[in-house]
């Protein structure tokens, strides 16, 4: 499962907030389509690792204020809802409008943190600060003259950003190899 806009843009908002580990995090969400009651909170799916350290931050996460709700979404992943920090909630909202150079200053400084994103170069900061040479790009790509009040990366797909069906790893059935022992 390749990273998301969600990994980039939402899941910095939790490390202000607590101690976030990436080892085993498949990915982040702002929604799953079988919890619709958990709209507006956010979604880490850890790989299940049944190793001391991992059971012992699952138990850390599971006690921290932002923390909602914790279920295994198949036989290999566990997903953890937690809370937006309320501080963070504009910059959440601006995500999901797709309106990325309208998050606070302050919070895109930290998502450049949390990535280690050191230049103004990098994609993720061309799209926050509406870089000039990515709407080029996409321009000639496209072939079409885009405003320059138009954001320069999509709003973000649902069928990426909110956990399915689809995602699930579903372990398939070994058959026996002689079924009549």
């Amino acid at each position: 499962m390749m990273l998301n806009k969600s990994y980039t843009y939402v899941l910095p908002m939790l490390s202000t907030e607590i101690a976030l580990v990436k080892q085993g995090l498949v990915n982040t969400f702002i929604g799953d389509k079988d919890y619709p009651q958990y709209d507006n909170h956010i979604f880490l799916l850890y790989k299940f690792n049944g190793s001391k350290e991992f059971l012992e931050y699952e138990d850390f996460l599971s006690n921290t204020h932002l923390f909602v709700a914790k279920y295994d979404p198949d036989d290999s992943h566990v997903m953890f809802v937690l809370d937006v920090p309320a501080f963070y909630q504009t910059d959440y909202d601006m995500f999901k409008q797709g309106k990325y150079s309208e998050m606070n200053r302050d919070y895109k400084v930290i998502i450049f943190a949390f990535h280690d994103i050191m230049d103004y170069e990098h994609r993720v900061a061309k799209v926050l600060f509406k870089h000039p040479d990515l709407r080029e790009e996409w321009e000639e790509r496209t072939g079409t003259d885009i405003p320059e009040s138009m954001e320069v990366s999509s709003v973000p797909d649902l069928n990426t950003e909110v956990y399915n069906e689809s995602m699930k790893v579903i372990d398939k059935v070994k058959p026996q190899e002689n079924p009549f022992d």
